[in-house]
């Protein structure tokens, strides 16, 4: 979403500048208002602020003393998207290295004892393209996970769709899990599992944070712009959730839902 960006706030109010120093002089407020934004737009492009932002989310949920005690049996593991169209549904290439390092950490959690199963959640943003989910299936296939130990849910299209469709699979799933996903996303999908009725265990992937380390922490840059970013669309993706959550139902026995009809 481009009004989540720092760099939209400042092209806008550096537009907004000029045109009230070229055809209004007299609005002096409007030239206050956009350098303010101005300078937040910089920090906020900041490797420093970037962190921050992420280690605010990324330390929000805790493995329980009950999850660490007894693992669950299942673990559901969340696409984290595509980089481009993939035209075969062997062509993991085209995965997200955050995908990849999703369905990493939930091979390794696989191998750790016998029996285990993944569960992997992920439709198609792209017409005529296989879901995200096949192609984490055929990636994790590669790393020596067998067909027989994976499961997918391939309709979802957002993490709050995730949780849902994942809640009306039949068979039905345990609904205590361990739940693989990135770290900075998992306070959403933590949150989005709960509401459809899953106790979650944490397996956090893919983290981002970077402590501070010398001054060019405080220069804004390319890395720090992504991250702001990353983290401001998982804060307001959580608030809309929790917003979602005060209406939101569980799926029926034939797999609808009550908003589906809103």
């Amino acid at each position: 979403m481009w009004w989540l960006s720092p760099l939209s706030w400042l092209l806008i109010a550096l537009v907004a500048v000029v045109l009230s120093l070229w055809w209004y002089p007299r609005m002096r407020p409007v030239r206050v208002v956009g350098a303010l934004v101005i300078v937040v737009s910089f920090v906020a492009m900041t490797p420093w602020v970037a962190n921050l932002l992420v280690w605010s989310l990324e330390g929000r949920v805790a493995s329980s003393a009950d999850c660490r005690a007894r693992s669950p049996t299942v673990a559901v593991v969340l696409a984290g998207g595509v980089d481009r169209k993939a035209h075969d549904p062997q062509n993991f290439s085209v995965l997200t290295q955050a995908s990849r390092r999703r369905a990493e950490a939930a091979a390794r959690w696989w191998r750790e004892m016998p029996g285990r199963q993944l569960v992997l959640s992920g439709g198609s943003g792209w017409s005529a393209s296989p879901p995200e989910a096949q192609l984490m299936a055929a990636y994790l296939r590669a790393m020596g996970v067998p067909a027989d130990a994976m499961r997918l849910e391939t309709h979802s299209r957002t993490t709050w769709e995730n949780a849902r469709q994942l809640a009306a699979m039949r068979p039905a799933l345990p609904r205590r899990v361990v739940l693989v996903t990135s770290a900075l996303h998992m306070p959403r999908a933590h949150f989005s599992l709960r509401s459809a009725g899953f106790q979650a265990c944490p397996l956090p992937a893919d983290e981002r944070y970077v402590a501070y380390r010398h001054m060019g922490f405080l220069v804004p840059d390319s890395g720090g712009l992504a991250k702001t970013e990353a983290a401001l669309h998982e804060w307001v993706g959580l608030l809309a959730y929790r917003l979602y959550d005060r209406d939101a139902a569980l799926p029926a026995q034939d797999g609808t839902f009550p908003d589906q009809a809103r």
